[in-house]
């Protein structure tokens, strides 16, 4: 195996991330289907994860200016997206119940909400569509300035022994300084999922021949989806619960499955860190 096999090469990652983009984007405003929808939010995250390693690294060319504009279109379009992705993962959430319950009650408590989220869901749609015609070819203008502006990086490479240290040391910097003593604490237990999740991005700049960079990313993947499948069930479980009370069979058991959930987001936090 050669050397140039196990690097990484970050601002070529990045302009392919930002062609993935417009393509997600392409695809969202002829139909924000769940799938299209998605893969917009996830290419979003996955450029600021890049610019998070190029933030990192000697030898790239001051952007600081461009990639603030940029993050801040990338929040919008993200957040905006994220009302869409959540009402996706609820009504899947309660299809499910619908469709493995005995309970005539809670089914019809279930197919009740899920109307309610369906009209929520087509709202968020129309408003993701809003935005990605009002600021689209400005984010797709700003990406090509920012990579123009890193053209003189382009070759710029990182060993993957390098990026998994790297990758670890960002983590560990931009979580909860005091986050292993509030692991009940959900606010702190969100950041991580969300400061793991870009930590897998970085760590997914290695090549697939990478095995040790790329088996940490995939630690990382383990930690965000254990952590996302808590906080769809803690989201879930405080809807039904402002909209059927604490003493719904319906709010009980989506607090029983979010407990769950944590148990496991917590354990396998704690072999991340281990």
């Amino acid at each position: 195996m050669t050397a140039s096999s196990t690097e990484a090469h970050p601002v070529r990652t990045l302009r392919e991330h930002t062609t993935a983009l417009e393509a997600a984007i392409t695809v969202c405003l002829a139909a924000p289907d769940p799938k299209p929808v998605h893969r917009l939010r996830t290419t979003t995250r996955r450029i600021e994860g890049q610019l998070a390693l190029l933030a990192t690294m000697s030898g790239v060319p001051h952007y600081g200016k461009q990639g603030r504009r940029v993050r801040s279109i990338l929040t919008k379009f993200r957040r905006t997206a994220a009302d869409v992705r959540d009402a996706d993962v609820q009504i899947e959430l309660l299809e499910g119940i619908e469709s493995s319950s005995s309970s005539h009650s809670l089914r019809r408590d279930s197919k009740r909400l899920r109307s309610y989220l369906e009209a929520g869901r087509k709202k968020a749609a129309k408003k993701l569509l809003k935005l990605l015609r009002a600021r689209g070819a400005e984010l797709a203008s700003m990406m090509e300035r920012l990579l123009e502006s890193l053209g003189p990086a382009e070759s710029i490479t990182i060993s993957s022994a390098k990026l998994a240290v790297l990758t670890n040391h960002w983590f560990l910097q931009n979580v909860p300084p005091d986050f292993r003593s509030n692991l009940d604490d959900p606010d702190q237990l969100h950041t991580v999922r969300k400061t793991a999740k870009l930590a897998r991005y970085i760590a997914e700049n290695a090549p697939k021949s990478a095995t040790g960079a790329r088996r940490l990313a995939k630690a990382f993947e383990s930690v965000q989806e254990a952590g996302g499948r808590w906080h769809d069930w803690l989201v879930l479980a405080a809807f039904v619960e402002d909209e059927l009370g604490e003493s719904s069979v319906l709010t009980k058991s989506f607090t029983r499955r979010c407990r769950l959930a944590l148990a496991t987001y917590q354990r396998r936090l704690f072999d991340q860190l281990d």
